[in-house]
């Protein structure tokens, strides 16, 4: 998706293709059905002391950030200016003309059998397609303000990101004037401006949060108690310290941690899981949209963009309940197997694995033939479900797994990308090419992409929000009467987020679910009594066929 940076053409100097109009304006439905569907995924698998929130808030984010897009949003992301921001003085979403068309360009002057390779589209039908995307990324980050921060907080909050965050980087990704689409990497529907960023923003909120509620010292206590007890169970660390204490005759080095220094982890009772699965369903359904619109035409290419998402998310969240059911055939046979860790709803897995398959294959949709597509949702689940206890240790407050499932599925997505693209499955969309770089080329154009978006929302976001409360702060000081340590209690009581004296986080809504989300734990499974499962030796044979 890219904006030739040159005056914009009227209506009478170009053909527009009606079936490509009518099919931008499609994909712009779907891709706002997905802020729709974030409410229900957030609100469903999030807790039920904040799932009125979690349910309104994606939709209010949406609402603003699409005004805030046709303000000055779409000017400082597609209009001519530098690599970072477009002009303001140029044009905005309200001021554009219906006679005004959009022309892109692949940075190629080549013409296809077909036609020139250039495509005109009208400049609103475009404006309106793209502030969908900006509207679902800022929704993707509702899920860090769990009991944490007030709504009016958030959307102050969010403004000021989508600006000088989201913009930049869907500039520099997509822009022709962008210094990574001058790069040539490929990004076809925002595996960095949209996944990669938003999971970034979110992890800065977790860290920024655990570390306001907890204070410096006990959070950095927790994280290094948390480093050296992974390091002192790593099976080839410690094989290297025997070899080494053998060969040396020394005492093998194991670093110390105390357990008393690691900060649980966040345990809430989920709202709806039903709900959380139907909210899954639309999501992949309006990801049709987003993938195959990016293709911005009625064309072969968006046609494959559609099919691999497909193939992606099915092998994703298959994936995701294969590895759960060998994790659990494993466990069961063992002396530690507890029944209630696994007796999860396999569903809420596979909605994992689902998400993660589209969050990897959005980058490469449009550069991928179907035949690899599986690979992204095999990769990008399978890594996805094995990372969880990690980030669930050092991100004990992004509950929602957003950054594991975006930001990480988001890299994979674009390092495949780098190794699968197609000149093929490019060129079918009759105006775009593939760039002639080596596929180690394009995988290091790819991970500057990738780090650069990572770093940038990251260190963004903490400046966003250390800006916020320095201004709390500022406003606490001149309000308060004290007269001993008048900075340092103002400072304390300037927090960007609300938490209890243990640091666990404090905001409830006033009108929460009860009793129509309750569900029964009985002590069975599978008909049978927990209480007989013998750990020690396992289910009698008699007993799996019925579990099974």
């Amino acid at each position: 998706m890219e904006r030739m940076a040159a005056p914009i053409l009227t209506r009478a100097d170009v053909t527009l293709d009606k079936a490509d109009i009518a099919w931008l304006m499609i994909c712009s439905a779907l891709v706002f059905l997905m802020v729709i569907s974030i409410s229900m995924v957030y609100s469903g698998l999030g807790s039920r002391l904040f799932a009125i929130t979690l349910f309104k808030q994606p939709l209010l984010t949406g609402a603003m950030i699409s005004f805030q897009w046709y303000l000055w949003g779409y000017a400082l992301t597609f209009t001519p200016g530098n690599t970072w921001f477009g002009s303001l003085s140029t044009a905005n979403g309200l001021q554009m003309s219906p006679s005004d068309v959009y022309s892109t360009n692949q940075g190629s002057s080549v013409t296809t059998s077909e036609g020139p390779s250039v495509q005109h589209l009208p400049e609103l039908a475009f404006a309106l397609f793209q502030g969908m995307f900006a509207a679902f990324t800022a929704a993707l980050i509702c899920a860090g303000t769990m009991q944490k921060m007030h709504s009016a907080r958030y959307l102050l909050f969010v403004s000021v990101w989508s600006a000088v965050i989201y913009s930049p980087i869907a500039r520099w990704s997509w822009y022709s004037e962008g210094w990574s689409h001058q790069l040539g990497s490929m990004d076809f529907a925002g595996g960095t401006p949209v996944h990669i960023a938003s999971g970034a923003a979110v992890a800065a909120m977790s860290i920024f949060y655990f570390f306001e509620s907890n204070g410096w010292q006990r959070a950095y206590l927790h994280l290094s108690s948390v480093t050296k007890k992974r390091i002192n169970e790593n099976l080839p660390w410690a094989a290297a310290m025997w070899v080494k204490s053998w060969l040396f005759n020394t005492s093998p080095w194991l670093p110390e941690y105390k357990q008393t220094d690691i900060i649980s982890g966040r345990d809430y009772e989920v709202y709806d899981v039903n709900q959380a699965i139907f909210g899954t369903g639309l999501l992949w359904f309006g990801w049709f949209g987003f993938n195959g619109g990016s293709a911005l035409g009625a064309n072969s290419r968006a046609v494959s963009a559609c099919l691999a998402t497909h193939v992606a998310a099915c092998a994703g969240g298959t994936t995701t309940v294969f590895f759960h059911w060998v994790l659990k055939q494993i466990y069961m046979r063992s002396a530690d197997y507890e029944p209630r860790e696994f007796r999860r709803l396999t569903a809420v897995h596979f909605c994992d694995g689902a998400i993660a398959g589209l969050v990897a294959i959005t980058p490469g949709s449009g550069y991928v033939p179907v035949s690899t597509s599986a690979i992204f949702g095999i990769v990008s689940s399978a890594v996805v479900y094995m990372l969880k206890p990690l980030t669930s240790e050092y991100l004990p407050d992004d509950e929602l797994k957003v950054f594991l499932i975006h930001t990480v599925s988001g890299f994979i997505g674009m390092f495949l990308t780098g190794c699968f693209a197609s000149q093929e499955v490019v060129e079918s969309d009759g105006f775009s090419v593939l760039t002639t770089a080596s596929v180690s080329e394009r995988l290091g154009n790819q991970m500057k992409d990738a780090f650069a978006g990572l770093g940038y929302s990251f260190s963004g976001t903490i400046i966003i929000l250390m800006i916020g409360r320095s201004i709390m702060f500022a406003v606490k000081w001149m309000r308060s009467d004290e007269t001993k340590d008048r900075a340092a209690k103002a400072w304390s009581k300037a927090n960007i987020f609300k938490f209890g004296t243990d640091g666990s986080p404090a905001i409830q809504d006033r009108l929460r679910a009860r009793e129509r989300h309750t569900w029964e734990d009985d002590a069975m499974e599978g008909g049978i009594p927990l209480s007989t499962l013998d750990n020690d030796r396992g289910p009698s044979p008699r007993q799996w066929n019925r579990m099974e």
